[in-house]
């Protein structure tokens, strides 16, 4: 079934970028805090979740660059679906407001991509600048 062939591909994905990933690279995801009932006014402490990914670093295709949002010098992150959290694997969907570190330097995404657009992620991309 298809289902099936997707969930190989996600297998095959998983060990290769674990096996070929490049650079240490990291996402940063920030929630906000729930406040108290009785200051509802004041903001919650916000908890900040770091993950760590299986992904490979490289520049951006023609294919993908766009002259707007997506420029030529650009960096494209293909990521694992699977990450891990304080040594544990787990499954994780990025998202616009989480941030990217290559190498310790802090990135903003500019983009995401998933592969394929709909269903269980085999991987994604995520377009940042250089």
């Amino acid at each position: 079934s298809v289902s099936d062939a997707y969930a190989y591909a996600r297998e095959r994905t998983v060990e290769a970028l674990a096996q070929w990933s490049t650079g240490t690279v990291t996402l940063t995801r920030t929630t906000p805090g729930t406040p108290d009932p009785s200051t509802p006014w004041i903001p919650g402490t916000p908890s900040t979740a770091v993950y760590t990914l299986a992904a490979r670093v490289d520049g951006v295709t023609a294919d993908h660059a766009d002259g707007a949002t997506i420029l030529a010098t650009d960096l494209m992150v293909i990521a694992s679906p699977k990450a891990t959290l304080a040594g544990a694997a787990v499954d994780l969907v990025p998202r616009i407001s989480d941030t990217l570190a290559i190498d310790g330097a802090t990135k903003v995404i500019k983009k995401i991509e998933q592969v394929p657009a709909a269903g269980a992620a085999v991987r994604y991309h995520l377009f940042v600048a250089s």
